[in-house]
C-alpha cells in the first residue's frame, strides 16, 4: 500500500504520462507540462498542459477498512482511502491547437484508465511509494455546470476548456503499529464462590 508520498507521486505520474506520450510530430518538442497551484492561473503558460489538483476527498464507498497486516504479521491502523480530483487544461495561442490538445489528452486518459505502481513510482526520487501490486483507477468525472462556473470565476482572468478526472482509491497507509496482546498461557476459573 502507498505511503504519505502517494498524492505527490500521483500528481507527478499524471504529468509524466502527458510528457512522455504527447505526439511530438503534431505538437512540437517544447510542450510545457506543469503541476499548477491557484496562483499559476494568473499568468498561465503559453503552450502546454496544466494539471491542477482542486479537491481531495475521502472515498465514501470504502470508508470502514479493516486493519492492515504487513507480510510479517504485524497489524497497523487501516489505510486512508482518498479520491484525488484533477483539472487538466490545454493551453495554446491558437484555439484549434488547443482543441486538438484537449481531444488527444482525453483519448489518452480514456485509453489509460489505470495507473500501475511502476508508472506511479517512476517519476519520484523514491521508488517505493506504491507497492508493486497497487494501481489507481483514472475516471473522467465532469464537474456540474455550477461547480465549473464557480471554479472558472475563481481562476480568472481566463480558463480554456478543460477536463476533470478523479483518481480513485489512493490508499495511504498508516505507520501506527497496533500491538497485539501477549498470548494466553493459562486460563483460571474461580467457581468456588458460585454456588453460595
Amino acid at each position: 500500500m502507498a505511503n504519505h508520498r502517494a498524492i505527490a507521486a500521483t500528481s507527478t505520474a499524471l504529468a509524466g504520462l502527458l510528457r512522455d506520450r504527447y505526439p511530438r510530430d503534431e505538437f512540437g518538442q517544447g510542450l510545457d507540462i506543469s503541476l499548477y497551484q491557484t496562483r499559476d492561473f494568473e499568468s498561465p503558460m503559453q503552450d502546454g498542459f496544466s494539471i491542477y489538483l482542486y479537491r481531495v476527498a475521502i472515498n465514501g464507498a470504502v470508508r470502514n477498512l479493516t486493519l492492515r497486516r504487513s507480510p510479517d504479521g504485524r497489524r497497523f491502523r487501516p489505510s486512508l482511502p482518498l479520491d484525488l480530483h484533477y483539472m487538466i487544461t490545454p493551453w495554446a495561442q491558437d484555439v484549434e491547437r488547443q482543441h486538438r490538445m484537449l481531444g488527444w489528452m482525453m483519448r489518452l486518459m480514456e485509453d489509460t484508465s489505470v495507473l500501475g505502481a511502476g508508472h506511479l513510482n517512476h517519476y519520484m526520487p523514491e521508488t517505493d511509494t506504491f507497492a508493486p501490486h497497487e494501481g489507481i483507477e483514472l475516471v473522467c468525472d465532469p464537474l456540474s455546470l455550477n461547480d465549473y462556473l464557480t471554479l472558472w470565476d475563481r481562476l480568472r482572468p481566463r480558463l480554456p476548456a478543460s477536463a476533470t478526472y478523479t483518481l480513485r482509491m489512493v490508499l495511504i497507509d498508516s505507520d501506527l503499529h497496533i500491538e497485539d496482546g501477549a498470548a494466553v498461557q493459562t486460563r483460571r476459573f474461580d467457581l468456588q464462590g458460585a454456588g453460595a
